[in-house]
C-alpha cells in the first residue's frame, strides 16, 4: 500500500521553498499553503488530497481537461478544485496547480520552480494565462 501522506509532505516541502510561501499545519493534520495572507490551497495528507480555490472559467477548464476535479472537502465545488495524490505523477500535477495559483496571486505570467526561478518566463503559452 502506498503512503499517500508522503506525497502531501513532498508537496508542502517544495511549496515552503517558494518566496513568500509558508505552510501552516492544522490540528486535523492538514497543511495550509499561504502566500502572504492568501490561501494557495490545502493538502490533506491522510486522505491523499489537495484542494485549491479556483474560480470561474479557469476552474471549469481544469475540470473539463481532467487536470482536477470539483472540490471535495472544505471548498464548495463551484469555487475550488481537488486532485488526488496517488503517485509521483500526481505530485507534479498538484505542484503545477499550485504554481498557477501562485502566479495568479503574484501577477506573474511564467511558472515558478525552486530550481530555476526564470524557467518558462516569456513563453507565449504562459503569457495567456
Amino acid at each position: 500500500m502506498v503512503d499517500v501522506s508522503a506525497f502531501a509532505d513532498e508537496i508542502a516541502n517544495e511549496l515552503a521553498t517558494w518566496p513568500g510561501v509558508r505552510i501552516e499545519r492544522r490540528a486535523d493534520g492538514a497543511a495550509v499553503a499561504l502566500y502572504e495572507h492568501n490561501e494557495l490551497g490545502v493538502l490533506y495528507p491522510e486522505r491523499g488530497l489537495a484542494e485549491l480555490p479556483v474560480l470561474g472559467r479557469e476552474r471549469d477548464e481544469l475540470v473539463e481537461h481532467g487536470d482536477a476535479e470539483p472540490a471535495e472537502l472544505a471548498l464548495p465545488d463551484d469555487v475550488g478544485v481537488s486532485h488526488d495524490l496517488r503517485g509521483p505523477s500526481d505530485v507534479t500535477e498538484v505542484l503545477e496547480l499550485f504554481d498557477r495559483r501562485y502566479r495568479d496571486l503574484r501577477g506573474e505570467g511564467g511558472p515558478y520552480t525552486s530550481e530555476d526561478p526564470g524557467w518558462g518566463a516569456g513563453r507565449p503559452e504562459d503569457q495567456t494565462r
